[in-house]
């Protein structure tokens, strides 16, 4: 009996893992790929500043969605 706990265990552990991966792997995706906007924010003009701030609660929104748990 003591195998087949361990072997529920380890493959709940891995779930999480994979699960935690799923969640983060496309947040660092995102935000990574709008390093350029973030870096040009302070020479863009006032109409894309504001739609970079926009961007910005859009991914805020997204990830209190994602992090929020079930």
């Amino acid at each position: 009996m003591n195998g087949v706990a361990a072997v529920i265990l380890l493959s709940s552990r891995w779930q999480r893992v994979a699960i935690t991966a799923l969640l983060v792997v496309p947040l660092v995706l995102v935000v990574g790929l709008s390093a350029p906007a973030w870096l040009a924010w302070p020479f863009l003009p006032k109409e894309s500043r504001d739609a970079v701030i926009e961007f910005l609660g859009r991914l805020i929104e997204w990830v209190r969605a994602i992090a929020t748990p079930v």
